[in-house]
């Protein structure tokens, strides 16, 4: 008998009802595991989806939030800028009212060095284009410290007031002076005009102008002044987390 004859002889004693349970675990054993295969890799596709889309919104939130701090940073430095003026308002207006409104009292040399309490009307703007970025941009319930973001949206809000009061002052201050030197009369503004330094001409007029010493007396409790010097401390707070988280 040849192997070819033996093999059909065998198979036709094969019972199939015996070899159908083997081959229905085969069946059943490679479905569960290419079904576990095809399943794995899209967890993992999926998995790996994740994490590069929160890297990315992570690194998106990292950079807006530096955007911030140098925002903060800017306004810290206009602020201080406005502190020095507005501080040389206050000592020179109390200098003024501590010798009772009279210039004889107080040496040249101290006048020339507060001069711009008689001059300058410099207002105080903040920027806060990088706080709408972020408030625009969907970033804000991706920052898991709320705390802070209540704390950066609290400092934004106290530069908006200081912004409006200390123009206010300015406005003030700014209405006072031109008011009065409109007011001159032709010839007085030409015999200033032509001397080499008329700084103490102007300042003895302003003076001897009533307007301008209502002006000296308020300009103290105009504003509570301290609040400058918080919000400075503030600014400079925020900026320290910022920079030390971001």
């Amino acid at each position: 008998m040849s192997f070819l004859s033996f093999i059909k002889l065998s198979m036709k004693k094969l019972n199939w009802n015996t070899v159908r349970p083997f081959i229905k675990k085969y069946r059943v054993r490679d479905y569960l595991r290419q079904f576990s295969i095809v399943a794995g890799g899209v967890i993992v596709t999926f998995w790996g989806s994740a994490l590069i889309t929160q890297h990315a919104r992570q690194q998106e939130v990292r950079s807006t939030m530096q955007l911030v701090t140098k925002e903060l940073q800017y306004n810290r430095e206009a602020l201080q800028g406005i502190k020095m003026l507005t501080n040389q308002d206050i000592h020179m207006s109390l200098l003024l009212i501590e010798n009772n409104l009279v210039l004889s009292g107080i040496p040249a040399d101290t006048l020339y060095t507060y001069k711009k309490f008689f001059s300058n009307l410099t207002n105080f703007h903040y920027r806060n284009d990088a706080l709408e970025v972020l408030k625009g941009s969907s970033l804000m319930q991706y920052i898991s410290d709320k705390q802070l973001l209540q704390n950066i949206l609290q400092v934004y809000c106290r530069l908006e007031n200081m912004q409006k009061n200390i123009n206010n002052y300015y406005s003030l201050k700014e209405k006072t002076l031109q008011d009065l030197f409109f007011s001159r009369k032709k010839e007085d503004l030409i015999q200033t005009l032509n001397k080499k330094d008329n700084f103490f001409d102007n300042v003895s007029y302003l003076m001897n102008q009533p307007s301008f010493l209502n002006y000296v007396v308020i300009v103290p409790s105009f504003l509570n002044w301290q609040e400058l010097e918080k919000l400075d401390q503030n600014l400079n707070q925020q900026i320290c987390i910022l920079e030390e988280k971001y």
